[in-house]
C-alpha cells in the first residue's frame, strides 16, 4: 500500500516530539496541528463524526464578545487516512457556523440508531444582542460530515441549559435526553419514542426539584448496580453548603421512569461549590465511586462507594483533603488513566486566576487514594487560560490520551501530545456496537481482567459514555491503561440490556469494536479496527 506522503507539519512535529525529555508526557503542538486559531469556547468535545475512527473536535458556546461570536467551530481530524495528524475547519460545510453561539454545551450521541454520532448543542436564553433563537439544537448527522437541524421536529427546549447527557433511562433501547439546567428553570428529562419524537418528563419523574439551579456537572450510571441508569447532578452556586443532587432511578424494581433524590442519605450531600461530577471505579473493586470537583477554591471529593448504597467522603479516609489545591477555581477536569499505567489519575481545568493562577492541574494516581501534583513534571504547567473544560481522546492514534486544552479569546487554543505509548505500558481501546437503536451502547459496562491467578491480578471496570462531566459529552472509545500487563486474561461486557459478553486471553494494544450478538441466539461477532 502507498505510504502517504510526509508534510513539512509532519516533520515539525516529529522533531517537537523527540524533543521531549524522558521524564515529560506531553509536548504542546497547538499551532502546528490546529493552526493559530482561538474562539473563547465554554468547553471542547469529541466525537468520530465521519466513522473514520479517528476523534473529530468540536469548540462549543461562548456568548458575545471579542470572539465569542465563532466560538461553534468543527475541526475534522485528518489523522485517517493520511496518518498525519492535522485538524481541518469544516463549520461552514457541516452546516454549523451560522447558528447562535450563546451555548454552554454538547451532548454526541447515535441518537437515531443509523450508525453516525449526532449532537444536541445547548443554548443559553438569555437576552443577547445578535443572538435571537435562545432554543437548544439537536442536529442529525447525514452521514457525510455534514448536520441538519431536527429541533422542531423533536427537541425544543427553551431552557438555559448547561449540562447535556444521553442515555437510556427506562431500558427501552432507545437514547433519551437529560438536561441540567441553569436557574430558575428545573433539570430536564426528554424520553424518546418509537417514532423518534421525545416525551418531556421531567415535573413528572421527579428531576424538577425546587433546589439544585446551575447543573455545571453530571454524571450517568449504574453505580448500585440495579440494572438502571442514576443521575448525579453538582451545582454551582456561591454561599457554601450548597446542595446537590444524587437522582435515583427507580425503573428497577418499579417498572416505571422516575428519579427519587438521595443524596440526603448517602454521603455525597452539601458540598461547599462544585462542577465537574462524573462516576468511576477509582480502587478496582468493580463499583462506581463519585468523582466531584470543587470550584470557587473549595475542596473536590471522592466518594468512595461502600457498595451498600452509601458513600465515604475518601477525605475522612485520608484524614487530610484529596489534593492539595488551594487558591486554585477548578471547574472542569476528567479522571483519566494518562500513563497508561491501569490506575485513575486526576486532571483539572482552572477558569480562573486565582492565588495559584494556574491553568490546569495533573495529580499522577499513586494507589491507596495518594495522588501527586505532575503538572509541571508532565509539561502541563501554564498561567490560567480561562474556559471552562478540556477534553481527552487519543487524536493521533498511537495508544495513549492526548489534550486539547481550551482558553480565552486572547490565548490560541492548545493541544498536548502524549508519548505515553512509549513508557512501556501497554493498553486496549474498546468501542462496543449495540443492537437496536443505541448503537454505540451508551451504559454498557467494560470489566479488563489482567495477571489472573496472581498477587498482581486486578479487574478494572471502565463505563461506556455516559460521564457529561462539565458541559461535554464526547463520543469515545474506552480506554484502559494495562501497566505491564502483556494479554488480557478477561474482557467482559455488560451490555445495556444486562446481557453479557466475554472473550479471554485478547491481545493488548489494539483498537476493538465489539459487536454485541444478534438476538435471541446469535454468536459473538468479535473483529479488529
Amino acid at each position: 500500500m502507498k505510504q502517504p506522503a510526509v508534510r513539512p507539519a509532519a516533520i515539525i512535529l516529529a522533531a517537537l516530539i523527540s524533543s521531549l525529555s524522558a521524564a515529560q508526557t506531553f509536548t504542546e503542538v497547538g499551532l502546528t496541528v490546529l493552526g493559530n486559531v482561538n474562539y473563547d469556547s465554554r468547553s471542547a468535545s469529541f466525537a468520530d463524526i465521519d466513522n473514520d475512527g479517528d476523534p473529530d473536535l468540536l469548540f462549543q458556546g461562548g456568548g458575545p464578545g471579542s470572539n465569542r461570536d465563532a466560538a461553534r467551530q468543527l475541526f475534522r481530524n485528518d489523522f485517517v487516512p493520511s496518518g498525519t495528524l492535522g485538524f481541518t475547519n469544516i463549520s461552514a460545510s457541516a452546516g454549523i457556523s451560522s447558528l447562535d453561539t450563546t451555548g454552554w454545551s454538547a451532548g454526541w450521541a447515535d441518537v437515531d440508531g443509523d450508525g453516525f454520532i449526532d449532537v444536541y448543542l445547548g443554548q443559553q436564553n438569555t437576552s443577547v444582542s445578535g443572538f435571537p433563537d435562545p432554543r437548544g439544537d439537536l442536529f442529525r448527522n447525514l452521514g457525510d460530515s455534514t448536520f441538519s437541524d431536527i429541533s422542531s421536529t423533536t427537541i425544543n427546549d427553551p431552557g438555559f441549559v448547561q449540562n447535556v447527557g444521553w442515555t437510556d433511562v427506562n431500558n427501552d433501547g432507545m437514547l433519551d435526553l437529560v438536561l441540567g439546567m441553569e436557574g430558575p428553570e428545573m433539570h430536564e428529562l426528554y424520553l424518546q419514542q418509537e417514532d423518534g419524537s421525545f416525551l418531556q418528563l421531567g415535573a413528572s419523574v421527579g428531576l424538577q426539584v425546587p433546589h439544585g439551579t446551575k447543573a455545571y456537572g453530571m454524571a450517568m450510571a449504574d453505580p448500585d448496580k440495579d440494572g438502571d441508569i442514576d443521575i448525579y447532578i453538582s451545582t454551582c452556586q456561591g454561599g457554601g453548603n450548597i446542595r446537590n443532587n444524587f437522582f435515583e432511578n427507580r425503573f428497577i424494581p418499579d417498572g416505571q421512569v422516575f428519579f427519587e433524590d438521595i443524596a440526603d442519605t448517602n454521603g455525597t450531600q452539601y458540598m461547599d461549590n462544585t462542577y465537574h461530577a462524573e462516576f468511576v471505579d477509582f480502587d478496582n473493586d468493580g463499583w462506581l465511586d463519585l468523582f466531584v470537583i470543587g470550584a470557587d477554591q473549595f475542596g473536590s471529593k471522592i466518594f468512595h462507594n461502600n457498595q451498600d448504597g452509601t458513600y465515604t467522603d475518601v477525605d475522612e479516609i485520608l484524614g487530610h483533603p484529596l489534593i492539595d489545591n488551594t487558591g486554585a477555581d477548578l471547574n472542569g477536569g476528567k479522571a483519566v488513566d494518562y500513563d497508561n499505567d491501569g490506575d485513575l489519575d486526576l486532571f483539572f481545568h482552572d477558569h480562573l486566576a486565582g492565588s495559584t493562577n494556574v491553568a490546569r492541574l495533573l495529580y499522577r494516581n499513586d494507589g491507596d487514594w495518594q495522588f501527586t501534583n505532575v503538572t509541571t513534571a508532565e509539561g502541563l504547567s501554564e498561567s490560567n487560560r480561562g474556559s471552562y473544560d478540556s477534553p481527552w481522546a487519543d487524536i493521533d492514534m498511537d495508544g495513549d490520551l492526548d489534550l486539547v486544552g481550551t482558553t480565552g479569546s486572547s490565548v490560541r487554543e492548545k493541544v498536548f501530545l502524549s508519548n505515553a505509548s512509549e513508557n512501556g505500558n501497554n493498553w486496549l481501546f474498546v468501542s462496543p456496537r449495540a443492537n437496536g437503536r443505541n448503537t454505540r451502547a451508551l451504559g454498557a459496562q467494560i470489566y479488563v481482567t489482567v495477571n489472573a491467578g496472581t498477587p498482581e491480578e486486578v479487574t478494572y471496570r471502565r463505563e461506556c459514555n455516559t460521564n457529561s462531566g462539565t458541559f461535554n459529552q464526547s463520543d469515545l472509545p474506552i480506554h484502559f491503561g494495562l501497566g505491564q500487563a502483556t494479554v488480557i486474561d478477561t474482557l467482559r461486557i455488560v451490555w445495556p440490556d444486562q446481557t453479557e459478553t466475554s472473550q479471554t486471553n485478547v491481545t493488548v494494544n489494539q483498537r476493538l469494536i465489539i459487536s454485541e450478538p444478534a438476538p435471541p441466539t446469535g454468536g459473538s461477532a468479535w473483529f479488529i479496527q
